[in-house]
């Protein structure tokens, strides 16, 4: 069968195809503003083309310009270099050989596509912030954080630590303690589920409980909110990216885990650690990779985005100033770094 190489490869290019989602698994349906017309000039969120399920193969077809091909045809267009992988492992399988015996013996078996979890489940087991009153415990956190009002549908509250267990069966039975937390949630960039981090909100010893719903998917926050035909930027900490426009976080040190999905003009953000030899390496590491760096000026006192508003008294337009200011790339990249450096 040749369905799950025809997924496997639109997996592959989505990053390439604006606005993609994946309307559902099985029968497989994804939708994307056409490649071949451009879909509609007046409105950037329209998107017409769709990948879709006929005979256990893909096929497009776009209802603005009413082309319509098998999928290998789209991925030879956007794709030329993959195309000829996915060539040679139809091949492999003995697909589009006619008559000819297959080059080795294969056990045939009925592709079930995987099941994702949806951001649905989310909302019927915790609250999202935007719907609690201002004296519940996540929301006094945030206002004290000085997150943004309108970000605010993007975190939710569990009043039992006990419930993030029924977002997964491998936890069920699994989650220790009963303590309420301010929930963040990560999806992929179809929307899918792909994780949470619960933040304690007391004095609990971890300050953050990470569970992974899906292990096949990066973690990046927000990566489902961006447009990627904008300049993109990339900080460590989650509640950072919330202060910040078309911004995502990888809630690591390491920001190079972004590349693969976001090719175009991302900006990374370090946390401002001149004294930490690891945030050194990876800026310089970025540097030879061809990245644009923030590298934060000397009147800049605060570790991170969220101290620099919270305790620096700055604006979120006053750091998103400073930051355009202090992106670098190449040789002057390696300079202003030398110059941050105090390790």
């Amino acid at each position: 069968m040749s369905l799950w190489i025809d997924i496997k490869y639109a997996g592959l290019i989505s990053p390439r195809l604006d606005r993609f989602k994946v309307k559902q698994t099985n029968p497989y349906l994804a939708n994307f503003r056409c490649p071949v017309c451009g879909d509609s000039q007046k409105n950037k969120y329209k998107a017409r083309g769709f990948l879709y399920t006929k005979n256990n193969n893909l096929y497009y077809k776009c209802h603005n310009c009413n082309v319509g091909f098998a999928f290998g045809s789209l991925l030879k267009d956007i794709e030329p270099q993959l195309y000829s992988a996915y060539k040679m492992e139809r091949y492999t399988e003995g697909l589009d050989m006619g008559n000819v015996a297959k080059p080795h013996a294969k056990k045939e078996f009925e592709f079930k596509a995987p099941v994702f979890q949806d951001k649905g489940l989310i909302d019927k087991l915790l609250d999202r912030l935007d719907r609690l009153p201002e004296d519940n415990p996540a929301v006094q956190y945030a206002t004290d954080r000085l997150i943004p009002e309108d970000k605010f549908d993007r975190l939710y509250y569990v009043d039992d630590m006990q419930k993030i267990g029924q977002l997964s069966e491998k936890y069920k039975d699994r989650i220790e303690g009963t303590e309420d937390r301010l929930v963040l949630p990560f999806y992929d960039m179809n929307g899918r589920f792909v994780a949470v981090t619960c933040r304690a909100l007391h004095d609990e010893s971890l300050r953050y409980v990470t569970i992974r719903l899906n292990d096949d998917q990066p973690m990046i926050y927000n990566l489902d909110q961006i447009d990627r035909k904008e300049k993109v930027y990339c900080v460590e900490g989650p509640i950072d990216s919330l202060f910040l426009p078309n911004c995502v976080a990888v809630a690591t040190s390491d920001l190079k885990k972004i590349k693969p999905y976001l090719p175009g003009d991302t900006v990374n953000i370090f946390d401002n650690q001149p004294r930490n030899p690891d945030i050194v390496r990876l800026m310089k590491a970025a540097q030879k990779d061809g990245s644009v760096v923030v590298v934060w000026p000397e009147r800049v006192e605060q570790k991170d985005i969220n101290e620099m508003i919270k305790d620096g008294g700055r604006t979120s337009t006053e750091v998103l100033e400073i930051i355009n200011n202090h992106s670098y790339t190449g040789l002057s990249l390696l300079a202003q770094i030398n110059k941050w450096s105090k390790c």
